[in-house]
């Protein structure tokens, strides 16, 4: 009795196997259909439905899900699968090798984002699962209230594969046209970590269309980027801790304005960010490389220092990040104090940190021009905070005060500012026993 228990399942099901079989395929066909119409709150609506339970092959057209308002959130021209009938009697719908042609979805942001975040499990059991997937020709439309219209995503083309584990081992590529560039995404399980991770490419991306739809990432700094192209080579770790971002980007053609008027716009031939598992959420992580090409830039600091630049000196002293390699090159900088302009042209800064010594500071070079032929060159270390410095600043052809210093080296002040590097030359100055000001002005 017990055995005649044991097989009882198994008999049952071959026996519903063998009358779907054997009585068409209207029942199949019609299971099929009513699993799909399970997939959307306001059902699945499909002109042509073929299926074939001896193969499992299945051909739909002109395929429209509506969501519980009624309003049409997918369509499709064409769907074609195979369906083993087997799980289909089990209760489920297994999609192998999915084509989908011209597709076009229609979701909210909240739901993208959480999508896109592949590192945790399933809740439940999907409806259908998809062991293969191939779509061409698609288009998204990202519905965020906050942004005021659509994002739509062009020319979309996507290969899945083992999307029934997307908590697990499931991979994907993306191809599409976003913010004026092509832009790819591939998606796998972390080799040897947990978590899952999606590498991003795209050249000549808009970066200004692309800060606009996430205003977070400038949201009370006062800065606006005016004009910029960014090429991303990056790949994002979705863990258990959250979002680690690494890779590089290159920002060219760079414009940028700040609501601190005592800044002028700042423009840079190209601006190039390098990260190693940076804390997306947190704001920490290493700073690999962070390089600015030929920057323009004017300060007043007739007042006081302006709160942005304070802003940003605090990222130095910040213990959660950590700078690696940061250079200047090409660039000009002009810095108004009370004592009147400087302009350095040239302007060209290396700091490099210690890779053995955590915390210990940076090794400082740098040289600049001064008017039409005064050169500055400076070489010693800061502190990690730049608050604090050693070395030396050499200086010819400029002036200090009623004098010119032709050629000489100075010892860097502990505490190194305009005022307190001026006044270092100065001091130097003997010409005609004059008492030097603190000006430093070209010759």
């Amino acid at each position: 009795m017990v055995e005649t228990l044991r097989v009882l399942p198994a008999l049952l099901a071959a026996v519903s196997l063998a009358a779907v079989l054997l009585g068409g395929a209207g029942v199949a066909t019609w299971l099929v259909e009513h699993r799909l119409g399970t997939l959307a709150p306001g059902g699945v609506v499909v002109d042509t439905l073929d299926y074939n339970p001896f193969t499992g092959r299945l051909a739909l057209e002109r395929v429209r899900a509506r969501d519980a308002a009624g309003r049409e959130i997918f369509r499709a021209d064409e769907v074609s699968a195979t369906a083993p009938v087997a799980d289909l009697l089990a209760g489920v719908v297994t999609l192998q090798r999915v084509q989908i042609g011209s597709p076009r979805l229609v979701v909210s942001a909240g739901p993208v984002l959480e999508l896109i975040g592949l590192g945790g499990e399933a809740p439940r059991a999907p409806p259908i699962t998809v062991n293969g997937l191939v779509l061409t020709g698609g288009a998204l439309v990202i519905e965020d209230v906050a942004r005021g219209g659509p994002l739509v995503v062009r020319d979309l083309a996507v290969r899945a594969d083992r999307m029934s584990a997307l908590g697990g081992e499931g991979a994907f590529a993306v191809e599409m046209a976003l913010y004026g560039a092509r832009v790819r995404l591939t998606g796998q399980r972390a080799l040897g970590a947990p978590g899952y991770a999606v590498h991003v490419r795209a050249g000549g991306l808009d970066a200004v269309a692309a800060l606009r739809d996430f205003p977070m990432l400038t949201a009370g700094r006062g800065v606006t980027l005016v004009r910029g192209r960014a090429d991303v080579d990056g790949t994002l770790l979705f863990a258990e801790q959250g979002v680690l971002a690494s890779g590089h980007a290159r920002l060219e053609r760079v414009l940028a304005r700040f609501a601190d008027r005592r800044l002028s716009p700042f423009s840079a031939a190209a601006v190039i960010l390098g990260v190693d598992r940076w804390d997306v959420a947190a704001g920490a992580g290493r700073i690999a490389r962070l390089e600015v090409r030929a920057p323009r830039l004017s300060i007043s600091l007739r007042r006081a220092m302006p709160p942005l630049l304070t802003s940003v000196l605090g990222v130095f002293a910040d213990d959660g990040v950590v700078l690696r390699r940061i250079r200047i090159v090409d660039g000009s900088l002009t810095l108004d104090s009370q004592s009147g302009p400087v302009s350095l042209r040239g302007l060209n800064v290396a700091l490099q940190a210690h890779e053995r010594l955590a915390g210990s500071g940076f090794v400082l070079t740098g040289r600049a021009g001064v008017g039409p032929q005064g050169q500055l060159a400076v070489e010693g270390a800061l502190s990690r905070d730049l608050r604090r410095a050693e070395g030396a600043l050499r200086a010819g052809g400029v002036r200090a005060g009623t004098c010119r210093v032709t050629d000489v080296t100075v010892p860097l002040p502990a505490e190194p500012t305009l005022e307190s590097l001026v006044a270092a030359l100065a001091a130097t100055c003997t010409a005609d026993g004059a008492v030097p000001d603190t000006g430093l002005r070209t010759k």
